[in-house]
Parts: structure tokens; sequence; C-alpha cells
């Protein structure tokens, strides 16, 4: 008994699903056709079939008399050929003239390959941002490395001028303490003098020696120490 007798005679039941396949070739891209098949059960011939994206209607077709299927031909390139879920169905009359809708076909995934220039352009920027991040880095590396050297090189300086102003100091204090050696001999001669010349009585017609330092007073002699680096 053939499947339409048995769905007339109990009324309400579904029609049985279709089936859809995605007939080769596959789309490459937007451009490409898309052809989908969808068939109906044994017993079903001449159904008309509606094609759906995503719950919308996309192209209705109906089957010859004598066949139990059809092709959907959707053209690339249009606004009717997207990728995308697509499912169908199909609606058959029944004995009383009423239509009968089937129940939805499996659903068929429609997508495109990504094409080689986008492909090849995201492997160019992924290298190209690789490539900066390792310049980067270097960068900061080298930068470490150059502020770390200027560091040693001020430490270094600062050593030699510490050392420096104390080799200068000592210098300068050895010289004044060979300075006040050699004033010390001159400023006893005169003092002996002046102690001499006090000592005469007033009576004595004899010159007095006139000390012949030229400053006031005799300054104290100055010892200097040597101070440790």
């Amino acid at each position: 008994m053939p499947w339409t007798i048995l769905l007339f005679a109990a009324g309400s039941l579904a029609i049985p699903a279709p089936s859809i396949l995605l007939v080769p070739p596959h789309p490459s891209s937007q451009e490409d056709p898309i052809h989908i098949a969808c068939m109906a059960p044994e017993g079903f011939p001449g159904a008309n079939f509606t094609l759906y994206r995503g719950g919308q209607v996309v192209q209705l077709l109906q089957a010859p008399v004598d066949q139990l299927g059809v092709t959907f031909n959707l053209s690339g390139g249009g606004r009717e050929a997207p990728g995308g879920p697509f499912y169908c169905q199909y609606r058959v009359l029944s004995e009383d003239l009423k239509p009968q809708l089937s129940d939805p076909s499996e659903v068929v995934n429609v997508s495109y390959p990504v094409p080689t220039w986008i492909l090849a352009l995201s492997l160019s920027l992924a290298g190209a941002l690789l490539l900066l991040a390792g310049l980067v880095a270097i960068a900061v590396m080298v930068r470490k490395v150059k502020v770390k050297n200027l560091q040693k090189k001020r430490q270094r300086e600062s050593c030699w001028v510490q050392v420096n102003f104390a080799t200068t100091d000592m210098t300068f204090d050895n010289s004044l303490f060979a300075i006040s050696m050699k004033m010390n001999p001159e400023e006893d001669a005169t003092t002996l003098d002046a102690c001499s010349g006090s000592t005469e009585t007033p009576g004595s017609s004899g010159p007095r020696k006139r000390p012949t330092s030229t400053s006031s007073s005799p300054e104290p002699p100055e010892f200097s120490t040597f101070r440790a680096c």
C-alpha cells in the first residue's frame, strides 16, 4: 500500500520528511552557484518543494509528475545565494484536495572556504606582529644593557674623582708643611735679634739691628697632618 493512501487514511499523521543533499561541485566562493537536491519518499511523486534558509523561504519548485525530487539551483553572487543552514519541505494534496505539509528535512550547512589571499594576508599580519614583538623585546634588552653599562661607567668616574681629589689635598698639605719648615729659621733669627737689642744698656751707642722681616707680627709655624684616603 503506497504512502499516500496510508497517510490520507490516517488523516492527522504528518507526511514523512524529505531527504536533502548538497550536490557537488561544492562552492568555493560566493560567486559559485549552490545546488541542493531535495527528494520525497516513495509514493509522493510530483510534490511541491520549498527550500528554506534560516527559516526564510528561498525558492519554490514542483517535481515532475513521475519524479520524487527536485534540485534547487541558487545562482552565485546574488542575494539568495549566501551560505548558511538550508532545509526543505514538500507539500501534496489529499483526496479531498487539502494540502498536506511534510516534516522539515535535516539541515545542510553551506560554507565557503577562506580565500587564499585572505589566508596569506592573515599569515603575513601574524608574522609581522611576531617580528614586531621580537624587535621590541630586543630593543628593551639592549636598553637595559646600555643603562647598566652607563651606571657602571658613572660609578667608575665617581671613584676616580674621589681618589684624585684626595691626592690633590695631600700634595697641598705637603707644600704647606714644606713652606712652614723653610720659614722657621728666618723667624728664629729675627726673634734673637730683637731679644739682643732689648738687653743692651741705655748708654750704649751701638746701632741696633732692625728686623728684616716685613711682617708686623711673626706668624706661628703651621703644621699640617696627612689625611687618610
